[in-house]
């Protein structure tokens, strides 16, 4: 039980805050530094703990790989609830159940990290999902958020009836559900039969629903929309990061570069297309959090050009994206939090004019955050992408590699217009108004300050997942 110390924590956690609201009235104010308290427990014992290697019969492995992952899951948990804490007040929805299902849905993505078997990575996503689809709607009283909670819910039973299909025709192939041992069974054979194949299809798409891949994106833009922007940001990060990992265990361990040619075309093409879609229908966008969420679909796929190269080079390259991902949009959606007005309305970039002169530090975190999303040096973005494009080059996908730099390159127009509506337009006629909050620039700043420090000595982060991924590649 050790091993699972951090889950436990935040399960327990999760119960005693819904009894917290119930029956200590006097702490309801609280709920946030409590939730606070326990994610940071959680995090001191993923770090502190030995590795233990397998538990509950090597259907989860606490290794290198899934503390690195749970570690920065549990680092954007925190900065979710360090900036909900404050929003939730200001529209005085501040409840105990929000704060429960962040957690739950927290000890569902730590779960699929860990997983190297079928049903785990399905319990996983399905605790995960779950509390995402009421955390979407939990601004009841607006019908945006309601929407969003709604389409969540329809696009996710999808996924998880495409993914759960697709495990049974593995299992149905290969009699096992652990992954190791169908990866096995695959190298030996030196292909996919048309089972096998099948049900690995059904099981990325699925996957890629979650991940916001095309072409199952086209929920992402609507509910990154009308969520509460704490939610978004959690949302824009924690699951696909999840969803990453399993895809990066499927391949490494079934070797599907080198035994499947359709494998290599099919990730190929779901790439490039998340990239050119999602930068280029970017830049019409009006409102700031559909313009990151069609960043974040361009972004998954420079993301997927290193699961396709797996090894050590595509899996080192995959969690240091992960880290640059996380700090740069929980910072971004810090920010943005910061200079909105309401949350029954459109963020729309327009209203973000004169914010670099009167809201300095928000507009600093965001350009920072922004340029790091544009792959500008030093940030931490453009290591990311470096890593990404070197591994492609080095497994002799060159023309992949072109493409990612290419639309890496056209996306700096949407993320320069926002930065240019900041600091070159005048403020807006009448001007927002504006609450400020200390916790939630505080969480923005924290972000923006690991974007600017980890980009500039990038050394530690390159280590740790070089370090990392030795435990899933030798």
């Amino acid at each position: 039980m050790q091993a699972l110390a951090p889950e436990i924590i935040l399960a327990i956690a999760a119960g005693l805050i819904l009894l917290v609201e119930a029956f200590l009235p006097r702490l309801r104010k609280h709920l946030s530094e409590l939730t606070l308290i326990a994610v940071g427990g959680a995090l001191w014992a993923r770090v502190t703990m030995p590795l233990p290697g397998s538990v509950w019969s090597d259907a989860l492995r606490i290794d290198g790989l899934a503390s690195f992952v749970d570690i920065y899951i549990l680092i954007a948990v925190f900065l979710t609830v360090w900036m909900a804490g404050p929003f939730l007040r200001r529209l005085e929805a501040d409840h105990g159940e929000f704060y429960a299902l962040l957690l739950l849905a927290s000890v569902g993505a730590m779960v699929m990290a860990a997983s190297v078997n079928l049903l785990t990575i399905f319990l996983g996503l399905e605790l995960l999902s779950i509390p995402l689809y009421v955390l979407n709607a939990f601004l009841r009283q607006t019908g945006i958020s309601l929407e969003a909670g709604l389409k969540y819910f329809v696009v996710g039973a999808f996924a998880s009836a495409f993914v759960v299909y697709g495990m049974a025709l593995l299992y149905g192939a290969t009699a096992t559900t652990n992954i190791v041992d169908i990866g096995e069974r695959v190298v030996a054979a030196g292909e996919l039969n048309p089972l096998l194949a099948i049900g690995l299809a059904m099981v990325v798409g699925g996957l890629a629903f979650k991940i916001a891949l095309v072409p199952c994106h086209a929920w992402a833009p609507d509910v990154y929309q009308g969520s509460p922007t704490p939610v978004t940001a959690f949302l824009s990060v924690v699951p696909k990061g999840a969803a990453l990992i399993v895809l990066l265990r499927l391949a490494v361990g079934m070797d599907l570069l080198h035994v499947s040619g359709r494998w290599v075309l099919g990730i190929s093409i779901v790439a490039v297309a998340s990239q050119v879609l999602g930068n280029v229908v970017a830049i019409v966008q009006r409102d700031v959090k559909r313009m990151l969420a069609y960043s974040g679909i361009a972004h998954m796929g420079y993301a997927l050009v290193a699961v396709l190269v797996a090894g050590r080079d595509g899996g080192t390259a995959v969690l240091v994206y992960f880290t640059a991902y996380t700090l740069m949009n929980m910072g971004a959606f810090a920010a943005i939090a910061l200079m909105s007005e309401r949350e029954d309305r459109p963020h729309l970039i327009e209203d973000l004019k004169g914010q670099g002169y009167h809201r300095p530090m928000a507009a600093l975190t965001l350009t920072v955050c922004l340029f790091s999303l544009a792959g500008v040096p030093p940030f931490l973005g453009f290591t990311a992408k470096f890593m990404v494009f070197r591994a492609a080059v080095n497994e002799g996908f060159v023309l992949l590699a072109i493409i990612g730099v290419v639309n890496s390159l056209l996306s700096a127009f949407y993320y320069l217009r926002v930065i240019y509506a900041l600091y070159m337009e005048p403020l807006p006629d009448p001007e927002p108004k504006l609450e400020p909050s200390l916790p939630i620039a505080a969480a923005a700043t924290v972000a923006a300050l690991g974007v600017l420090v980890l980009g500039t000595y990038p050394g530690p982060v390159l280590e740790a997942a070089a370090s990392a991924i030795l435990s899933l590649v030798r």
